[in-house]
């Protein structure tokens, strides 16, 4: 017995010596490295809808305000197998690419409106897409002032359109697939709401909604296989917006906590720091609340409510029940707080909402 015993601690000390040494080795730390990788690689892409399906992929839902868990505003609709993102805010591209989004299949970009936090991610979605397969120019959707926009990135990056073709060839990146193209969007002054296109079984319509300075601002809703999504961009109050929404599957709305942020505003200016403390006094006058938000989701008879570019930041369970204050005396069921990488899918024909995460 006792031999047995020595038998067996000499062997797990040869084990642990032999693991040792191999963990020292080079060779064994690229083998490590290429399994890595291997897994890595070997899963496909994400799929975000089946074929008669609508879906929702929130890929940033943060602010300006830095946060390392939510990058910028940015929705996809996923509609089929054709992919169409509003909004490209900050890293809104590298969320696509952890995630193993194909961004070839992204159709199109639509920008509500032109403020930074909307469009800083532009340039990344042009890259990307480009690189991954893309073979014509992206088109961009948005308000008058989107050619301007567009011109803009368009210009930054022609340099390196010209370095990334000599580098990898024509054949892999086509200079004339490099760039994006502005389709600009007029919605009548006598009108809320202006078709986009209509392709696929897929149509889009844009509505104009309340963010001034930022004018005109529009929101979109997407119908497909019988369901709907309405992406509200940034807006106050907008009863205009909920008949745009009527009957929908889900509103996916902005939300100021008023509280939240004039808090964050008070310790600002006690800290000695006015120039954020003002900031935060201005941004609540062009915005909604959470309980205005679920006020136009009643209004619009849609089926789920869910929150995006969320201010302020909300890092944990305590700041997000501090958030919905008084929601649940408006709309008690049908509300969620979104998170980057949450999916919404909406099987075609149907009434499930089924929520869950990218995996």
């Amino acid at each position: 017995m006792r031999r047995a015993l020595l038998v067996a601690v000499v062997a797990i000390f040869v084990v642990a010596i032999a693991g040792a040494l191999a963990l020292r080795s080079v060779a064994f730390d690229t083998w490590i490295f290429r399994q890595a990788v291997r897994h890595a690689v070997s899963s496909g892409d994400a799929r975000l809808a089946n074929a008669n399906e609508l879906s929702i992929l929130l890929v940033g839902t943060g602010t300006p305000l830095p946060d390392v868990s939510r990058a910028g505003p940015s929705t996809m609709i996923a509609a089929g197998d054709r992919l169409y993102l509003v909004d490209a805010g900050v890293d809104s591209a590298r969320n696509l690419q952890l995630w193993k989004v194909p961004l070839q299949k992204i159709d199109a970009v639509l920008i509500t409106h032109l403020h930074s936090d909307h469009i800083g991610g532009l340039a990344d979605i042009r890259l990307q897409t480009w690189v991954a397969g893309r073979r014509a120019p992206l088109k961009v959707y948005g308000p008058p002032g989107i050619e301007r926009v567009v011109a803009g990135f368009n210009e930054a990056y022609a340099i390196d359109d010209t370095y990334r073709t000599k580098h990898h060839g024509a054949a892999m990146l086509p200079p004339t697939a490099a760039a994006l193209l502005a389709v600009p969007i007029v919605i009548p002054a006598n009108a809320t709401t202006s078709a986009v296109f209509s392709e696929a079984g897929l149509k889009v319509t844009a509505v104009r909604v309340r963010h001034e300075p930022a004018n005109p601002a529009y929101g979109y809703r997407f119908d497909f296989a019988g369901r709907s999504v309405t992406v509200s961009g940034d807006t106050i109050y907008d009863e205009d917006l909920a008949r745009a929404a009527q009957d929908g599957d889900v509103l996916v709305h902005e939300a100021l906590a008023p509280e939240l942020v004039a808090i964050m505003h008070d310790e600002l200016l006690a800290a000695g720091r006015p120039r954020p403390a003002k900031i935060m006094h201005d941004i609540p006058g062009y915005h909604t609340t959470p309980v205005e938000a679920a006020r136009i989701a009643n209004l619009a008879h849609v089926k789920l409510l869910l929150y995006t570019h969320l201010l302020p930041i909300l890092p944990n369970a305590i700041a997000v029940r501090a958030f919905l204050k008084g929601v649940d005396e408006v709309r008690p069921d049908g509300v969620k707080v979104g998170h980057d990488g949450m999916v919404v899918r909406l099987p075609g024909g149907g009434h499930e909402i089924e929520v869950g995460d990218i995996p």
